[in-house]
């Protein structure tokens, strides 16, 4: 097992530090300390080294008893700004966040049914962020990083998109496309790792070491965090929980294989699930994804005996596909995130933490706690953010415990260019 170097140590130390700073309006050393289980001296030579970057500013003072004030600390908005893509399978989504992980401002772009390009891609999230620029006139020249999520197995080591089934896409070149967009510092990571890294920064990360990011939409994985790091594997394709085998000899997933969790808990999964119950209900023929799931869940608490029957069923075979995971890496903790998670009914909610005793070994079920938690789209761009954050971290000479060796930041700060 390889062991971990001092500057390793250092490193994961100033992310932690990081991190809990982020996570609170105002911090001070002995908090920090406190939290993060790291000494006094090393609180205190972290901080100033993220005061001097200019990443971490001094927010005031706070009496002590006896002795000198404690000064407190805070994230500082005025270091730059940090674009935020999320890039889905119907459309371009931008955020423009400050330094201090405050969102300003967001455009969207739909995308027309059917295959895209990466150039096609690039161009809408160009207009997205030169738009975004135009009304924030007072930022031009002060982006320092962009996060792009992209669809599918992204590879940021390679800058690739390995596997994108929806529009074809196999051993996508994705940095030279992204790059020509936005002329600032890119990483690229999937909508997984995203959620992700939203929920250990500001969710779930702050009460847990151990836990999962389930991610429930029109695909479906689950972000593993061990030791309050995210599990990413060589390839970043750790998660893709979506795609082991929930029913043998099943229904056709869109990977190409069968019987996949996601072909059971994904929207189109809870479409089949539908159509076996009642193949002549009116919402099998709606297309569109988002109508769908919001139309099925107003059809179930209005008393729809066959909605509430698909949502059900759907809750069963959710709760057997996370006790998989719970058995397999013993978490403290499951959330469950995504946009379907912003209309699930009562039913899914409920069956889900009925059933989940009964699927998981007494052992990893013990002191298991699991929270359905509404979103819609924000966690991916807010993950995002985080990323491009510590894409700069790096550019400074800051690296990240997200770090990985190889990981393709794109551009540099020292010749960040306007965008408009």
């Amino acid at each position: 097992m390889a062991t971990k170097t001092s500057q390793g140590i250092r490193h994961e130390s100033r992310f932690l530090v990081l991190r809990t700073i982020y996570a609170r309006t105002t911090i001070s050393r002995a908090e920090i300390s406190a939290q993060t289980g790291l000494s006094a001296a090393t609180v205190t030579t972290l901080v100033g080294e993220l005061l001097e970057e200019g990443v971490v500013r001094e927010a005031g003072q706070i009496s002590s008893r006896g002795g000198r004030p404690t000064a407190t600390f805070q994230a500082n908005p005025g270091r730059g700004a940090l674009l935020a893509v999320d890039v889905a399978e119907t459309y371009v989504r931008v955020d423009l966040f400050d330094t201090a992980l405050a969102r300003l401002d967001q455009e969207r772009i739909e995308l027309a049914p059917g295959a895209q390009t990466i150039e096609s891609v690039a161009e809408r999230i160009r207009c997205c962020a030169e738009l975004l620029l135009e009304r924030h006139p007072e930022l031009a020249g002060q982006v320092v990083g962009a996060g792009v999520s992209l669809p599918g197995q992204v590879d940021p080591a390679r800058g690739v998109d390995v596997f994108a089934p929806n529009w074809g896409w196999h051993e996508v070149p994705l940095m030279d496309a992204l790059q020509s967009a936005l002329p600032v510092p890119v990483r690229i990571d999937n909508p997984l790792m995203a959620l992700a890294t939203g929920e250990l920064w500001f969710g779930a990360g702050q009460r847990f070491e151990h836990f999962v990011a389930v991610n429930l939409g029109t695909g479906v994985g689950a972000g593993i965090i061990t030791d309050g790091k995210l599990l990413r594997g060589p390839g970043n394709s750790a998660g893709e929980w979506g795609h082991t085998t929930l029913v043998w000899d099943g229904r056709t997933c869109r990977c190409g294989r069968t019987g996949c969790v996601e072909a059971y808990v994904g929207v189109e999964g809870i479409r089949a699930t539908l159509a076996e119950i009642d193949p002549d209900h009116e919402l099998v023929q709606v297309q569109h994804h988002r109508d769908f799931i919001q139309r099925l869940t107003r059809a179930e608490a209005a008393g729809d005996v066959s909605a509430q029957a698909a949502l059900l069923r759907t809750g069963d075979y959710l709760a057997a596909g996370i006790g998989n995971l719970v058995n397999l890496v013993n978490p403290e903790h499951v959330s469950v995130l995504g946009w379907i998670t912003n209309y699930a009914g009562s039913e899914l909610r409920d069956r889900v933490r009925e059933r989940i005793p009964q699927e998981c070994l007494p052992g990893p079920a013990s002191g298991l706690s699991l929270e359905f938690t509404a979103a819609d789209g924000e966690g991916v761009s807010l993950g995002m953010a985080v990323l491009a954050l510590e894409g700069f971290l790096e550019q400074v000479g800051l690296p990240s415990a997200s770090s990985q060796p190889g990981v393709q930041t794109v551009g540099g700060v020292a010749g960040v260019r306007s965008m408009r």
